[in-house]
């Protein structure tokens, strides 16, 4: 498994919470979908964090939220241009089956800063044939909507009225059935990917088109 050292271009910090850390590319390669552990230099405690660029960008983006008892997500948000930090990877079998990126249509279900690989797959694959539905609690956690298209972007906000549905991924499930051919990608915690496989099940879904990766 590759292993190297990669310098910190910018710190983007998008709300109070979160922000992305971009490193420089160096000749990293990775299917979207996959992830990589970012350790200090010299140290073998490390992070897992899903890669949040695309496969055509010169650097490496990953969307972070930092945790307040968390000293390894604090240490990263306040990271100068010019450090390094190690990143061991790619990591990881999330990435896109080839019914997906030949247009079958697709459904993929994050909560939080579990958008991240969608957000790779969009950017590396722009003509897929999905719809995403981002569940956060305010709108201001709506991370890369922008890269998306609005008619298949659905923002479900649990704490404010403020997005495209008011309430949980769930709930909104629950009232809206999937098609039964159609292949879903979720990412996020365990609760929502557990409760959600079990809708997508109920509405009949087989078990082989839910594709899982528990976020955090």
């Amino acid at each position: 498994m590759k292993r190297q050292n990669h310098t910190v271009l910018e710190v983007i910090n998008l709300t109070p919470e979160s922000f992305i850390i971009r490193l420089d590319r160096k000749d990293f390669q990775f299917e979207p979908g996959q992830y990589v552990i970012i350790r200090i230099p010299d140290e073998n405690e490390g992070r897992e964090y899903s890669i949040y660029s695309a496969t055509t960008d010169e650097y490496l983006d990953f969307l972070v939220r930092e945790i307040p008892e968390g000293a390894f997500s604090r240490y990263l948000r306040h990271l100068k241009p010019g450090s390094e930090l190690n990143v061991e990877g790619p990591k990881g079998y999330f990435i896109l089956d080839e019914k997906t990126k030949k247009g079958h249509s697709a459904l993929m279900i994050a909560t939080g800063t579990g958008i991240s690989p969608f957000h790779s797959y969009i950017k590396s694959y722009p003509g897929l044939n999905y719809h995403i539905i981002h569940g956060v609690r305010f709108a201001d956690e709506a991370y890369g909507r922008e890269t998306f298209d609005p008619a298949r972007f659905l923002l479900c906000t649990s704490r404010r009225d403020e997005g495209d549905y008011f309430g949980r991924v769930t709930y909104y499930l629950k009232k809206n059935p999937v098609p039964t051919d159609t292949i879903c990608y979720l990412c996020g915690n365990s609760d929502m990917i557990d409760e959600v496989t079990t809708i997508l099940e109920n509405q009949g879904l087989p078990l082989e088109n839910i594709r899982t990766e528990v976020f955090f």
